[in-house]
C-alpha cells in the first residue's frame, strides 16, 4: 500500500518535523598519519513542517530531560565528552556499546593487541534526548504512536569516495535507560567497503574469521558479524507519491523520553589503515522525518 506525504481524512495521518544533525568532517594528511579533525559543536535543528489538523500539532521536543531543558524550535546543541578538535583513528563495534583499537602490530604488519577505545576519544559520541507530542485543543483525543524515518540521505555532499568507505553512522536510541533500537551505517559497502582494504587482523579471538567486527564486552576483547544496513532502507521517499520505507528507525509513544546517541567513526582494525584518507572536508546530516500514525480529533 501505497503512503503520501500529502494531507488525507485521517487528522494528524501524516506529520513531518524535521531534525537535522550537522556532522562536520575534515581530514588533513600530517606527516605519515592522517588525523581527522571533527567538531563536537553538532546541533539539531527542528522545524514543524506539515500539520493536518486545524487544531492540533506533532511537535519534537530536543533538549535534557533531566534538567527539564526542551526545545521544540531552533538549534539545540548535541551534550559529548568528546575533546574539541576531535582526531578519529580506526576502531571497530558491532553493537555501538564497546570499540575496541588496535594498539600494537606485529612484524609482519597484522593487527595483534586490541584495548578498549575510551568513550568519545578517537570517535565522536554525542547525545540528545527528544520526545513526541501532540498539542493544541485537540490533543487529548490525538492517539497512535510516532515512527521515525531518515529524512534525508546520510551521504556527505562532495565528500571522497575513499572516506565514505571508511565512515560510518550509528544510531542508539534509549527509553529509561534500556537500549530499545540500535543501527549502524555503512555509507558506501561497495566492492567489501573499507574493511577490505585492512592489513590482516589476528585478534587470537575463538571463532574470529575475516571480515568480522570487533568490539569490547563484558570487559574483553570481542567479535561478531558485520551488522551494518543501508541507510536506504530507512530513508523516507520524496515527492507527493513517495513510498514510506518499510522500516523505522524508532517507535516513539506521546510524551515519553528516548535519548538518542549518534555517533561518527572509522571502522577499522589497524591504525594505519586510514593513511590515505588526506584533505578531504564532508558534512554529514541526519534529517530524521517523524510521522504520527494515528487519528486525531
Amino acid at each position: 500500500m501505497k503512503d503520501t506525504q500529502q494531507g488525507s481524512a485521517s487528522r494528524l495521518r501524516f506529520v513531518q518535523v524535521g531534525i537535522v544533525v550537522a556532522l562536520f568532517v575534515l581530514l588533513a594528511a600530517l606527516g605519515v598519519a592522517t588525523y581527522a579533525w571533527f567538531t563536537n559543536n553538532a546541533a539539531v535543528n527542528t522545524n514543524s513542517v506539515s500539520v493536518h489538523s486545524d487544531d492540533s500539532s506533532l511537535v519534537v521536543d530536543l533538549g535534557d530531560a533531566a534538567s527539564g531543558s526542551w526545545s521544540s524550535s531552533g538549534d539545540v546543541a548535541l551534550s559529548s565528552n568528546s575533546p574539541d578538535p576531535l582526531t578519529l583513528y580506526p576502531v571497530s563495534t558491532f553493537d555501538l556499546n564497546g570499540f575496541a583499537e588496535c594498539t600494537h602490530n606485529n612484524d609482519a604488519g597484522e593487527a595483534v593487541h586490541f584495548e578498549q577505545a575510551a568513550d568519545g576519544e578517537h570517535f565522536y559520541h554525542g547525545w540528545i534526548d527528544l520526545r513526541a507530542r501532540v498539542i493544541g485543543s485537540g490533543a487529548g483525543n490525538a492517539t497512535g504512536a510516532v515512527n521515525l524515518y531518515l529524512g534525508d540521505s546520510l551521504v556527505p555532499s562532495d565528500a571522497d569516495p575513499e572516506l565514505l568507505r571508511a565512515a560510518r553512522v550509528g544510531l542508539k536510541f534509549s527509553r529509561a535507560g534500556q537500549v530499545v533500537m540500535t543501527c549502524y551505517f555503512a555509507l558506501d559497502g561497495s566492492d567489501g567497503g573499507h574493511r577490505g582494504d585492512h592489513p590482516a587482523t589476528r585478534p587470537g579471538l575463538d571463532g574470529y574469521a575475516d571480515g568480522m567486527l570487533l568490539g569490547w564486552q563484558n570487559g574483553s576483547l570481542a567479535c561478531a558479524n558485520d551488522g551494518s544496513e543501508d541507510f536506504n532502507a530507512y530513508l523516507m521517499g520524496s515527492g507527493d507519491s513517495a513510498m514510506r520505507p518499510q522500516n523505522a528507525l524508532l517507535t516513539m509513544d506521546q510524551g515519553t523520553d528516548y535519548r538518542l546517541d549518534v555517533y561518527y567513526y572509522i571502522e577499522g582494525t589497524d591504525p594505519d589503515s586510514a593513511d590515505y584518507l588526506y584533505g578531504d572536508v564532508g558534512v554529514v546530516h541526519l534529517n530524521l522525518f517523524a510521522v504520527l500514525d494515528g487519528q486525531g480529533a
